[in-house]
């Protein structure tokens, strides 16, 4: 059942089992008046032993610090706060301004309040951190009508008035600093399998909190069936005016433009679901960030799994790889975040395709099973890399030292090779190879003859390998790894032209193909697509052998084409839409994109939605929208034979 919520008092029970845990703890009272952008909070914190300092952000004002009643002093420094040694909670009240909430970008310093509403993640400095262990914390949130709040946090009452709302959250396990939001939002909730589920969406957004609070329901129950017990009192779906998508404890918020797009159910709220098993339930330690790749794995390419087009998916992450600039590359030991696009490649694409990977070696029972071992175990704990390996040991009951060590601590990827195919009694025999240094892989290669296709996982731990494969026909078709089941550098052929190929690599150069008012959107929009400061050449002066990008309006990216000695616009594209975006390489194999628009307008257009189609191989917008998109096909690759065309001994 549905409840819309006005006007009235909520009672609720904390889940069994949120036991108080020694440590930092806060207990908050929050008033915010989001007109004026003004924060005041009130902060009853009891420090443990070892914490004598704690950070608070700059542009908070202490209004007064006491103990017990009666003031003393600390020392400041910036964002840091000395507190006084002695017995009892020390009482910290303080104040501030914050940044205006901006629609279509994060706020200054990470957190903002505005006429639409309030933005306060973990982390910002709103509340006041220290120590190396998550606080517990309760909290009391006022806000004025119409606006309401909501936290991480178990819900623990809710009253609403004509003059405003008043609610409470807490959460008395080690997990992490409240994160709060308010806006003038209508609240829809529902239980599920003991889950409170809710929707904090704008009017416009209306019609949509069932269709999300269904997928929500059905999705924690498949993950905690798969993982184990949702690790949260409730999940939330946050509408707010930032244009991104965060998952914090038991909520996520989605920029309000966003939401109603069919993406945002359709893949970006499985992702959000799952963090709350990885990220932040068992949270990421020391020596690189598991938890965006394995949920990538276990949300974005199960959906893709289940509509037949995950190995599309495996070649959308290869594709972007091979769109990597070898400078960029880094080891999966190194990804913290996500800060840019060359971030995401390696911390998103590689790292699921180690897990699957890993799936493919060891069985998907043991893989589930070792899933399953690293919830149980690690749930509300910094975990690493070695707690997944040991996990995945035990239930797979062999060493995987080999395995992740090669994976987790190199840059790089293996290119693969396919020789001396012929067709011999019984079967093909072949000669695989790899570039150095090598790693120890499985290698699918599919073997086609008239009965059909089979597919034989082929060992390859040296730098080549000679072998024979039955058959019990004419073998018609050899491909090695097909569906891009191994992590590696795309062979010639395999990988056609997309947009990163040009946006990802800091040496790429960008003509500026518009003149008067078409050229200031010319510039801001090659700002935005180079991953790094964009470096404006003329035509005359591009280098051949560097990446390059051609960004104006009609007539001039025509002609700038002709002199570059470029195709000029594909025939396919020709006529269509405001603008027109393609891709396309010199002779000696550079990779060019060209941005073509109507006039300026059409540039400007550009500015927010083009940056996210790095995937693409060409587009065609109306206005913003992109009303059609795809890739180039692919070339020949030499990974794949057809045994007509292959001499026989």
């Amino acid at each position: 059942m549905t409840v819309r919520l006005a006007g009235a008092v909520l009672a609720l029970v904390l889940p069994a089992g949120l036991a108080a845990a020694a440590g930092l703890h806060h207990e908050l009272d929050v008033t915010l008046d989001p007109p004026s952008r003004r924060l005041a909070v009130t902060d009853r914190l009891t420090l443990p032993p070892d914490v004598k300092t704690v950070s608070l952000a700059p542009g908070l004002v202490l209004d007064s610090v006491t103990r017990n009643g009666q003031p003393v002093s600390i020392s400041r420094s910036g964002d840091t706060l000395t507190l006084p040694g002695g017995e009892g909670p020390v009482t910290l009240r303080y104040s501030g301004t914050l940044p205006d909430l901006p629609p279509d970008r994060m706020p200054a310093g990470g957190m903002g309040m505005g006429t639409e509403g309030a933005f306060l993640p973990a982390g910002s400095g709103w509340v006041a951190l220290g120590g190396d262990e998550p606080p517990t914390w309760t909290m009391t949130v006022r806000v004025p009508a119409p606006y309401t709040a909501v936290a991480s946090g178990a819900l623990g009452g809710e009253e609403r008035s004509g003059q405003g709302t008043t609610v409470t959250f807490a959460e008395t396990r080690p997990v992490e600093t409240p994160s709060l939001f308010a806006g003038p939002w209508t609240v829809t909730e529902r239980m599920a399998g003991g889950v409170r589920l809710r929707t904090y969406f704008h009017e416009e957004q209306a019609a949509l909190a069932e269709p999300f609070l269904d997928q929500s329901a059905a999705t924690i129950a498949r993950y905690a069936g798969a993982i184990g017990p949702y690790p949260f009192a409730g999940f939330s779906v946050v509408s707010v005016p930032v244009p991104v998508g965060y998952a914090f404890p038991g909520l996520t918020t989605i920029g309000r433009r966003v939401l109603p797009l069919p993406f945002v159910r359709g893949q970006s709220l499985d992702h959000e679901i799952l963090h709350n098993w990885w990220g932040n339930g068992v949270r990421v330690g020391g020596g690189g960030n598991w938890a965006e790749g394995l949920t990538t794995a276990m949300a974005d390419h199960a959906a893709a799994e289940a509509s037949g087009e995950d190995a599309a998916l495996r070649l959308d992450w290869l594709r972007d790889y091979a769109a990597l600039p070898a400078g960029r590359d880094q080891p999966l030991t190194a990804f913290r975040g996500r800060t840019h696009d060359a971030s995401m490649v390696v911390g998103y694409g590689k790292t699921a395709f180690l897990f699957l990977m890993l799936r493919d070696r060891i069985g998907d029972e043991a893989w589930q099973a070792g899933i399953r071992r690293f919830a149980r175990e690690q749930m509300l704990r910094d975990a690493g890399w070695p707690d997944l390996r040991r996990a995945f040991e035990v239930e797979a009951g062999r060493d995987l030292g080999p395995f992740f060590t090669q994976w987790l601590e190199r840059p790089g990827a293996p290119s693969l090779t396919l020789d001396e195919v012929a067709v011999v009694d019984g079967g093909v025999r072949l000669r695989l190879g790899q570039s150095a240094p090598a790693y120890d892989l499985t290698v699918p290669v599919a073997v086609e003859d008239a009965a059909g296709t089979r597919t034989h996982a082929v060992r390859l731990s040296g730098l080549e390998t000679v072998v024979t494969l039955p058959a019990s026909a004419p073998v018609r078709l050899v491909a090695v790894d097909p569906d891009h089941r191994l992590f590696r550098r795309l062979a010639p052929g395999e990988a056609p032209p997309i947009l990163r190929d040009v946006t990802l690599d800091p040496g790429s150069a960008v003509v500026l193909a518009a003149e008067g008012d078409g050229r200031e959107p010319a510039r801001a929009l090659a700002a935005r697509l180079i991953d790094g400061k964009a470096r404006i050449v003329t035509a005359a002066k591009a280098d051949p052998a560097a990446p390059l990008a051609v960004i104006g309006t009609a007539a001039a990216v025509d002609a700038a084409l002709q002199s570059l000695k470029l195709p000029p616009l594909p025939d396919t594209l020709a006529g269509r839409g405001t603008a027109q975006v393609w891709t396309t390489r010199r002779t000696g194999g550079a990779a060019v994109l060209v941005v073509r628009a109507a006039d300026a307008a059409a540039l400007a257009a550009l500015l927010r939605p083009l940056p996210h189609y790095g995937r693409q191989g060409w587009l065609v917008f109306d206005g913003a929208k992109a009303v059609d998109r795809g890739g180039w096909p692919a070339g020949t690759s030499p990974l794949r034979v057809e045994m007509g065309r292959v001499a026989i001994p």
